[in-house]
């Protein structure tokens, strides 16, 4: 009897161990005898002092939201009905707290087959439910930000696999890379696809910035240059190397460009040069811009000044080809990269 009694006390125990560590609480109807136990939990979940209450279903019901409730006529009928098994609905607290819950009712049998009582256990799914409606409101926010800058946002692992996308600007392409990023891998540039994975571990080997301005087959056969960039999440974002990142046939949004000064003090002597190191002709150079060879001619030129944006993306293509350039504490003209 002793034993017993030990057993006992350790089953229960655990179980408030349970209910508090979980934030559980469970009920019983013995249908033999037509009586309720209600676990201390459940108490704590409808925000009432067990001492000197005994709880029925029907007052556990008036704590019910009113548009919530389920008759309780007959106690018996309420605990063996089937919408118990997995039921959602909001309780008021005595001290007005609106809480959300969940039911999860099982029934048990003897060996005759015969129902012998109804178990369920209440969760509380109050924090789960705000933490969805928070997740929800980012994706439809994410999704307006891609629309408003006409961009893919994107998040990838470690082996470049595509994670999570937000938007579509690839409506020309034959696939989108939300659909199937193999298959939008395919669109590619068959010379872009083969230096994509080189780059790619290169990027994630030295945690580095990624940009890449793939070209991209487009439903018409001919291609057109997409600008991708993108950096590594932090460390107290996840403790998994995911880079996040945009993709835009519009390289003035892209998040890793060239800085003002750079832009501003880059002559068209020194395009030339880094175009002469890369033994590019101006043909070439506009096809890995994708900018027109007119342009080219134009950005190196000294007579045609102005050509912000499309120098952003001659820099983008030495960069991709390996170049680096940059101005030193003297204001020198510095390139590197190449062996």
């Amino acid at each position: 009897m002793a034993e017993r009694s030990a057993g006992t006390r350790q089953s229960d125990d655990w179980l408030r161990a349970v209910e508090a560590n979980l934030g559980v609480g469970f009920w019983s109807w013995d249908i033999a005898n037509a009586r309720l136990h209600c676990s201390a939990g459940l108490y704590a979940l409808a925000g009432i002092n067990p001492a000197g209450l005994h709880l029925d279903l029907a007052f556990l019901e008036t704590l019910v939201h009113p548009k919530d409730r389920l008759p309780v006529d007959d106690p018996h009928s309420f605990a063996m009905d089937a919408r118990q098994t997995d039921r959602r609905f909001r309780v008021i607290r005595p001290d007005g707290q609106l809480r959300h819950l969940r039911s999860e009712a099982q029934r048990l049998f003897d060996r005759e087959g015969n129902a012998t009582r109804v178990v369920a256990v209440i969760s509380d799914i109050t924090e789960i439910l705000h933490l969805k409606g928070r997740l929800s409101n980012t994706r439809a926010l994410l999704n307006t930000v891609s629309q408003l800058v006409g961009a893919v946002l994107w998040v990838a692992d470690d082996e470049g696999r595509l994670i999570e996308h937000f938007g579509s600007d690839l409506q020309e392409a034959p696939v989108s890379p939300g659909n199937d990023f193999r298959q939008w891998r395919d669109s590619l540039h068959p010379e872009d696809l083969q230096r994509m994975p080189d780059l790619w571990r290169d990027v994630i080997a030295n945690r580095k910035p990624y940009s890449f301005s793939p070209r991209l087959r487009l439903a018409s056969g001919e291609y057109e240059a997409y600008h991708i960039e993108g950096l590594p999440f932090t460390a107290d974002a996840t403790s998994d190397l995911y880079y996040g990142g945009i993709s835009s046939r519009n390289a003035r949004i892209s998040t890793s460009r060239p800085t003002s000064d750079d832009l501003a003090s880059l002559t068209p002597a020194q395009v030339r040069a880094c175009r002469a190191l890369l033994d590019w002709t101006a043909e070439t150079l506009a096809h890995n811009a994708g900018i027109s060879v007119s342009t080219v001619r134009r950005i190196e030129s000294a007579d045609a000044p102005g050509q912000g944006d499309s120098l952003r993306l001659v820099l983008l293509a030495f960069r991709e080809a390996g170049l680096t350039v940059w101005h030193d504490e003297r204001g020198r003209f510095c390139v590197s990269g190449l062996s």
